[in-house]
């Protein structure tokens, strides 16, 4: 059996996709929104989905901004986490499902996000 190039496609984008919900209140309580994007250096506005969030759940790599358009201040995320950082609680704007790949985060960045770091070093700067 052979599968058409769209079907090959198709499935690429699915396996290089990355989700994670946001919550409302910490803890993974509250309203909560569930974004799935492509595992690349896109750059996605929230437009509004980010305002409420105090926690976040997922696995891999993604970089959430304070400001639209991935830029202001910024936290690389690796897993669930049941706070965010004080200056992006209920101020998520955009976001990037990547990350630096810093040390600190290699190993589970590269397990969770293999086709979004590169590899590095342990030790070496990030980029």
């Amino acid at each position: 059996m052979h599968l058409s190039l769209f079907a090959l496609t198709l499935l690429a984008s699915v396996a290089a996709a990355r989700d994670f919900t946001l919550y409302e209140h910490a803890n993974y309580k509250g309203a909560s929104h569930r974004e799935t994007r492509n595992d690349d250096n896109a750059c996605w506005n929230m437009n509004g989905k980010g305002d409420q969030a105090s926690s976040v759940k997922g696995k891999g790599c993604t970089t959430f901004y304070r400001e639209r358009d991935c830029k202001g201040d910024q936290w690389e995320n690796v897993e669930d986490a049941p706070t965010v950082p004080s200056f992006l609680n209920d101020h998520i704007w955009s976001f990037r499902n990547q990350c630096k790949c810093d040390p600190v985060a290699r190993d589970r960045c590269i397990t969770d996000c293999s086709l979004g770091c590169s590899l590095q070093p342990i030790g070496a700067p990030s980029a």
